[in-house]
């Protein structure tokens, strides 16, 4: 659960720290005053967007943490276990934004992305704002609803796994069928190119190689004159580098007889003239191998001429004509056996739809099973909720699809009777704003009941109702509280009678700056509160005992076991 919230520069959020308790706590105050505020640095902190409109004017940045107790949380201990952040039990949440909108997200100390902040906190804390009433007529989320009611994720989940499967399969077929539609020409096409390059066999073809031969023989009269150059200054003339570095050695050898410091010298005069003597053999060599060869010359021309044509044709380099001509023959024979690959999809997707109706089949038994149950708590609360005699039903349809959905075969329609005698009809078409309002609160407190995350927010979840539907309303709350972590933002002083706990946000004002601070508040400043809800501006002893006897009915209230 929530133990402490601290908020810093925060929209009118100066500094704000509370610390909050087990069962349900109650925050009232003036309209304006923050409250939604608070509500509002809390998301923050728990994944919701940031923007430069979060800090407070004059602050360079907004940072607000949140400390949970996670010892009876196991779904947020494995979740922080799996990404090595568990600290014995404790959870600490805490987000940064700057003036410019940029955010910083950290949990137990480590910098994560609002990513994983969101996945966690959606494991912690459950919010259930004012507008959601506005959603419940929604097909989408009567389904949604029904579905958590249910527990139905697993098979949910299932069903989209399939239907994702279809989806992949469904495009190769699609993709396929659509080559298969410009098979002919593309035949045509690639048939050609492929005579084109068979002419030239680049994959039997050493291109570096013949290169390096065109090169030789496109210059051989001047590098058979180079080499005669070379012959004839190492070894061919009087004058001949050989010739001299034999009279050396031979000088050193004397003198070597006198001084046998020299033999190396010596020894290196005759290491070199076998080198170069090596040299010129392999360049006489070099030199026989070379010869005028016109009719070799023309036929690589031809061959370098073809590649050179083919590979700016495909807009490749020449080494990579090979490849291309491979990448073509896949295509070929790809092409050729098409046909074989729609039978083979065509079949596999027959086998995922088969499979996918099964799936969706124990989807909509879980879900009808489910639907009687809601049903029968919804047309409960209903009589409790202002709408005696009312009776509330969903009505579930499956379909043939013409194609697997990610949501299954059903189609879900909640469906109210808000008066005796009066037949069911879809929820949108019949219930009053007032009607919707208390019907979405219904749910949320129904589902908030099989939930099981520690902590459940509700901002302003009860307008729309007043007098004792309001007292039952609280009643609810305080309830829930017994069995999770609840925070209620209220305006109801019937609603915020009922709390465990009492915190009230106020805002101050001056020429310069607003503020809003918030208070938790003791037994009389409880009572003193709910006393100004009842009474308004003015409060008489009349409403300040109207107050005691509602927080004294609220105590004496049984209490519901965990």
């Amino acid at each position: 659960m929530l133990t402490a919230l601290q908020v810093k520069d925060f929209a009118i959020i100066t500094s704000s720290s509370l610390e909050l308790d087990a069962g349900m706590t109650t925050l009232t105050g003036e309209t304006g005053a923050g409250k939604s505020i608070l509500l509002g640095a809390l998301g923050l902190v728990l994944g919701d967007r940031a923007s430069p409109s979060a800090v407070r004017d004059t602050a360079e940045r907004a940072d607000i943490t949140a400390l949970f107790d996670i010892a009876n949380s196991d779904t947020a201990h494995d979740w922080l276990a799996s990404h090595s952040m568990d600290q014995d039990g404790e959870c600490i949440l805490r987000r940064v934004v700057t003036r410019d909108g940029k955010s910083r997200a950290y949990v137990n100390g480590t910098p994560v992305t609002v990513r994983n902040l969101r996945e966690l906190g959606q494991l912690l804390v459950n919010i259930h704002g004012q507008h959601d009433h506005q959603l419940i007529t929604q097909p989408e989320t009567q389904r949604a609803i029904l579905d958590d009611f249910g527990q139905c994720n697993t098979l949910l989940e299932k069903v989209r796994d399939i239907c994702k499967t279809w989806n992949n399969k469904h495009h190769q077929l699609s993709t396929i069928k659509e080559r298969l539609e410009a098979r002919g020409d593309r035949l045509d096409t690639l048939r050609y190119q492929l005579q084109e390059l068979s002419k030239l066999s680049p994959d039997s073809i050493d291109f570096a190689a013949i290169d390096l031969e065109h090169r030789r023989l496109a210059n051989a009269t001047e590098l058979k004159e180079l080499c005669t150059k070379a012959m004839d200054l190492l070894q061919d003339n009087n004058n001949a580098v050989l010739s001299q570095l034999s009279d050396a050695e031979s000088a050193i050898n004397d003198l070597c007889k006198q001084d046998k410091t020299m033999e190396d010298i010596g020894e290196l005069l005759t290491s070199a003239r076998i080198q170069i003597d090596e040299a010129a053999d392999s360049l006489r060599h070099y030199s026989h191998t070379i010869e005028p060869h016109p009719e070799r010359l023309q036929e690589l021309d031809g061959i370098l001429s073809n590649a050179h044509q083919l590979a700016k044709k495909h807009r490749i380099d020449i080494p990579d004509l090979s490849v291309f001509t491979n990448k073509l023959q896949q295509e070929f024979e790809e092409l050729g056996s098409i046909d074989e690959s729609v039978e083979t999809l065509e079949e596999a997707l027959k086998k995922i739809v088969a499979t996918y109706y099964k799936a969706s089949d124990k989807l909509s038994a879980k879900r009808k099973k489910s639907a009687t149950q809601l049903s029968k708590h919804l047309t409960s609360a209903m009589q409790t909720l202002g709408m005696k005699g009312g009776i509330f039903d969903i009505d579930i349809t499956s379909r043939t699809l013409d194609h697997p959905t990610p949501n299954g075969v059903d189609q879900v329609v909640f469906k109210v009777s808000a008066n005796p005698g009066a037949a069911l009809r879809a929820m949108s078409e019949v219930a009053s704003g007032g009607e919707l309002s208390r019907l979405s609160l219904a749910v949320q407190l129904i589902a908030s009941s099989r939930n099981r995350v520690p902590t459940l927010i509700f901002d302003e979840v009860d307008t729309g109702v007043g007098g004792g539907v309001a007292e039952t309303v609280g009643q609810q709350l305080r309830q829930l509280g017994d069995r999770c972590q609840v925070l209620c933002v209220t305006h109801l002083p019937q609603v915020a009678a009922q709390g465990h706990h009492h915190i009230k946000v106020s805002k101050k004002s001056n020429d310069k700056k607003t503020l809003a601070e918030s208070k938790i508040l003791g037994a009389d400043e409880s009572l003193e509160e709910i006393a100004r809800m009842l009474g308004g501006v003015k409060i008489t002893k009349r409403t300040r005992e109207h107050a005691r006897e509602m927080l004294a009915a609220a105590n004496k209230a049984p209490e519901t076991t965990a």
